[in-house]
């Protein structure tokens, strides 16, 4: 439809190749986080706190190693208890949370789901993390004698602990730097909450996890995902993988995308044949001040 209405060439249509060699087809954009965020020295990983909280692990020097998977949950809960005991999309500043106090009881019964313990790849939704489990935690809750507050400081050191405990279990190396992005970095609470709870699932000897928000990088939260799309387009223009297996659990990486060709392919044909003679696959990509751009 894009194609059609445009009339410019449009890559689409990612995820059926990676499906087709026994991928899950998501997620996409840990090939553009292992691409950005790779250092050489250290493990780093790249941390989503969307409504669901993803996470890809870089390990040192080897970006096309990476892994990635959904933690759980990221706003999913928070949101859902704030429409219910708020009467609010969300839980301002994670002050609800900030006045109460979690459960741990509660909480090491919510961490057994059998989600938490399989081990990645893996992907989940607000199917399993949204209404339905909320409205369950809340009962229990409930059972438990806990005030609204108390159920938002449980829910969020939930999400904080489901973060650092997958890192613990599935990463295969201790990251040393989080790059952190998604709406949940608004919430003061839940970062603070997963602060700490890095610094206590930190291997034996290990240093704690830095957190860092990815804005002051170069890269503005809300423009990422387009970002890691239109770099997905191109490698698949030219005829590159854009995939990672660690990621997606397919068996081998592939070229993602399908083509429309649009009154622009031509130009792009000639272009991508100019490139291939002087250029190789990208294996970093480095945002610097010279080339960021103010948003329209």
């Amino acid at each position: 439809m894009i194609a059609e209405r445009t009339g410019r060439t449009v890559v689409a249509d990612f995820r059926p190749r990676d499906i087709s060699a026994g991928g899950q087809g998501a997620p996409l954009v840990s090939y553009v986080d292992a691409l950005l965020l790779g250092e050489d020295a250290i493990t780093t990983a790249a941390l989503n706190l969307g409504g669901i909280a993803n996470v890809t692990v870089i390990p040192a020097g080897r970006p096309f190693d990476s892994i990635a998977f959904d933690t759980g949950p990221g706003n999913s809960l928070l949101d859902a208890a704030a429409r219910r005991l708020l009467g609010q999309s969300h839980d301002q500043d994670g002050r609800a949370a900030a006045s109460g106090e979690p459960s741990d009881e509660l909480i090491a019964e919510l961490l057994a789901h059998p989600y938490f313990g399989r081990r990645p790849p893996k992907s989940t939704g607000r199917e399993l993390f949204g209404e339905a489990f909320t409205d369950d935690a809340v009962a229990r809750c409930r059972a438990l004698g806990l005030s609204d507050n108390d159920v938002f400081a449980t829910l969020t050191e939930l999400t904080a602990r489901s973060v650092a405990t997958a890192l613990a279990d599935y990463s295969p190396a201790w990251p040393q730097v989080v790059h952190v992005s998604g709406g949940g970095t608004l919430n003061r609470t839940l970062m603070g909450r997963l602060a700490d709870a890095l610094i206590r699932h930190a291997p034996a000897g290990g240093e704690p996890a830095q957190l860092q928000p990815l804005d002051p990088l170069g890269v503005p939260s809300a423009v990422k995902e387009a970002m890691a799309f239109a770099i997905l387009g191109h490698e698949a223009l030219h005829g590159r993988p854009n995939s990672l297996p660690g990621a997606t659990g397919a068996r081998h990486r592939s070229v993602l995308g399908a083509i429309w060709p649009g009154d622009n392919y031509q130009r792009l044909v000639e272009m991508v044949g100019m490139a291939q003679a002087t250029t190789a696959r990208i294996d970093r990509i480095v945002v610097t001040q010279a080339n960021i751009a103010p948003l329209p």
